[in-house]
């Protein structure tokens, strides 16, 4: 009785152990993954980064954090590219990997501000020809910010979306400077309940906030 007994314990310790071993690889890659997007300034390590997160998220299928990174990726990629068509194409795919983010009931929050960041980067793949998606966006952004004032990324696609808009509209760099100051200040603040946890934005809060001196 006391062997069997024996063997079970060591069994139940045998597969907790390998649960927590798949766990920490899990987070491993992820933030091993996370800290290099947020060193990325290419093309190319941008969509090298995205297949890893694809690669993450059909080993770590009901998981909505990789499926989040890769739309993210595929949304930051769509900046770098020349012509219209290969923008796009990204942000297609950046929509994709987002719905099936979302049907896994991810942050609201944070899936909510990257469809916002989405729609705002079709516009930029083409601003002539997308006034409506223009719009549109600053509308979304206006409803958000009612339900998530502090987020640093919502108050940083506010900036962007004020900076872009002709001043005769109410926009402007002078205009865009005071939510990129507050984008500044709730990244310091932010607390993210892991490190794997949605923080990106403040190389382009930084970025956006010198243009405006």
């Amino acid at each position: 009785m006391m062997r069997k007994q024996t063997r079970v314990l060591v069994l139940a310790l045998t597969i907790a152990s390998f649960g927590l071993n798949a766990q920490t690889r899990y987070e491993q890659e992820m933030k091993t993954t996370i800290d290099a997007l947020d060193k990325a300034e290419n093309l190319m390590t941008f969509k090298s980064l995205a297949n890893k997160f694809e690669a993450i998220s059909k080993v770590e299928k009901d998981r909505w954090l990789p499926k989040y990174y890769v739309s993210y990726t595929y949304t930051v990629m769509a900046h770098f590219e020349k012509e219209t068509d290969s923008k796009d194409k990204s942000l297609e795919v950046a929509q994709r990997y987002f719905n099936e983010a979302k049907d896994q009931s991810g942050d609201k929050e944070e899936l909510a501000i990257l469809q916002t960041y989405i729609h705002q980067s079709d516009f930029f793949a083409s601003p002539m020809a997308r006034l409506k998606t223009f719009l549109a966006t600053s509308s979304e952004i206006d409803d958000l910010l009612k339900l998530y004032p502090n987020n640093p990324r919502l108050n940083l696609l506010e900036g962007i979306q004020l900076f872009h808009k002709p001043s005769f509209l109410g926009g402007g760099a002078s205009k865009a400077k005071p939510f990129l100051q507050k984008a500044a200040v709730n990244y310091i603040k932010q607390q993210s309940m892991t490190s794997l946890d949605p923080a990106w934005g403040k190389s382009l809060t930084t970025y956006y906030l010198q243009k405006c001196i």
